[in-house]
């Protein structure tokens, strides 16, 4: 969220959002946000954000983008340790592993695989990481999103574990759905801004397209994804 220019229709938005979860019926279990809290990574929009989200009543869980701070993340969202932003939690039965794919300082994402895969050991397991693991047709996008070696490992890990039913990611501004390792990656569309959908394009804009969130359902052991637009 933006604290000079756009700062408002940011807040705007997300409380929008945050609308739009609270109609749900039933109420989800929990809510997770994938990535990029902040814009500039002051402590004030962590601030905001947290503000934003305390009428929700389900738990909510973040974990961080390239536009995050780990250390000015946690002051708002407490999570023991000073390193990596990641952890493991359970949401109506299914484990949540939330990755940390941020580099300090850089767009692109990288991932410790060998830290995921020990955390897998679940019936019933959904990853979350800022950056996918795919190319999605937009080559701006696409050179920051995770790197070659990390998707491949990544992939080599999905294949051996069909535990896994759902790769949730962020960065793109856009819902995009492919498949890795046999498992379904999902990026979530924009809750304010949206990356314009120009397939082979050497850039891209990003535009005030009607924002939206995912819902992701367990139905009989697998997960559906729907994504449900935001009235504003």
């Amino acid at each position: 969220m933006r604290l000079g220019e756009g700062a408002d229709a940011a807040m705007e938005s997300l409380a929008a959002g945050v609308a739009a979860v609270l109609a749900l019926r039933p109420h989800p279990d929990a809510v997770l946000l994938s990535g990029d809290l902040a814009d500039t990574a002051a402590p004030e929009e962590y601030e905001r954000v947290r503000a934003l989200l305390a009428p929700l009543p389900m738990p909510v869980h973040v974990l961080p983008g390239n536009h995050d701070d780990r250390t000015a993340m946690r002051a708002a969202f407490p999570l023991e340790g000073d390193g990596e932003y990641r952890y493991v939690t359970d949401v109506g039965g299914v484990r949540l592993v939330v990755c940390d794919s941020t580099v300090p300082g850089r767009p692109e994402g990288r991932l410790d695989v060998a830290w995921l895969e020990a955390q897998l050991d679940a019936p019933q397991v959904v990853v979350a990481m800022h950056h996918p693991p795919f190319d999605g047709g937009m080559p701006a996008v696409d050179e920051i999103a995770m790197g070659a070696h990390d998707s491949a490992a990544l992939a080599a890990l999905l294949r051996r574990n069909p535990q896994v039913l759902r790769v949730l990611c962020g960065h793109t501004h856009r819902a995009a759905f492919a498949v890795v390792g046999g498992c379904g990656a999902f990026t979530a569309p924009g809750v304010h801004l949206t990356a314009r959908l120009e397939i082979g394009a050497p850039g891209y804009e990003v535009v005030a397209e009607p924002p939206a969130f995912a819902l992701h359902v367990l139905v009989g052991g697998s997960v559906t994804t729907h994504v449900q637009p935001i009235e504003r």
